[in-house]
């Protein structure tokens, strides 16, 4: 009986394969060193698998210790249990129909004196109920053909969502084409109807504005029109604000300083 404060790696395999011999950890019950200490054997340095068994009879004899020791001294290794790693080498490992047929067997031991770790001894618990290689298998398969059917979803998808951005992008640059003609034909009509209003006597003109009787948008007067306006030395404080209040906010920089200079001809002057 092994009772030291502290084992190396030596001795740490040679009492798990013990263990796994004798199916039973009985004998290192009261053994700190495996019992408390409980899980030292870490297997993510790679200078530790120079310490494993080289034979498949002895990483058996190993993996087994681990499970019991899990489940007699409650180790909480969780997904990165040491069993984990010990089967995933031994699965590697084996090739032959002999060596399949003990690793099946191997499984079904695991299933039934494996303890709470439901990680143990594949790595995930969706393997958790493989009782058998050829239940593991199954179950890999079909996480196989799930993650392929995944990807493939994906995959028609994202074309899904490519063509419905190239259709959507198709139908907006049609509507700016549309909105684009539609405003040039406008334009056209528009700048047709200040011809005509041009060709009216500055009063009528004048008249036309202060009566709101125009046909086109205001900012498209233009400027010069605009001057003759506001050089009309008849016009009125009441005449003025119609005048202000037909230029809208927002308009061109030139309408803008057309429109101050109507406030500032509307503001009283002292004498």
């Amino acid at each position: 009986m092994l009772l030291k404060k502290e084992i190396d790696e030596f001795e740490f395999i040679e009492v798990m394969q013990a263990i796994g011999l004798a199916d039973s950890s009985r004998d290192y019950k009261y053994c700190n060193a495996i019992k408390r200490d409980r899980l030292h054997f870490s297997m993510g340095a790679q200078y530790q698998y120079d310490y494993l068994p080289k034979t498949l009879v002895g990483l058996e004899l190993l993996f087994k210790g681990l499970v019991i020791c899990e489940r007699d001294f409650d180790w909480r290794g969780g997904s990165v249990a040491s069993n984990i790693k010990i089967m995933q080498i031994i699965r590697r490992r084996s090739k032959s129909p002999v060596a399949l047929r003990n690793l099946d067997k191997l499984i079904k031991w695991t299933f039934i004196n494996k303890g709470h770790n439901p990680y143990t001894p594949f790595g995930g618990t969706k393997y958790s109920k493989a009782g058998s290689l050829s239940e593991l298998e199954g179950i890999e398969e079909t996480e196989r053909r799930n993650a392929i059917n995944h990807r493939e979803l994906e995959k028609m998808q994202m074309e899904a969502a490519e063509a419905t951005k190239k259709l959507e992008q198709e139908l907006i640059k049609k509507r700016d084409e549309e909105r684009k003609i539609k405003n040039d034909e406008r334009l056209k009509i528009f700048q047709q109807q200040i011809k005509q209003f041009q060709t009216q006597t500055d009063a009528d003109k004048l008249n036309d504005l202060l009566a709101d009787r125009i046909t086109f948008p205001i900012n498209l007067l233009p400027e010069c029109e605009w001057l003759t306006i506001i050089r009309n030395k008849k016009l009125e404080a009441k005449d003025l604000n119609k005048l202000i209040k037909l230029i809208p906010k927002n308009t061109t920089r030139e309408i803008k300083q057309i429109k101050r200079f109507l406030q500032i001809l509307r503001t009283p002057k002292l004498i």
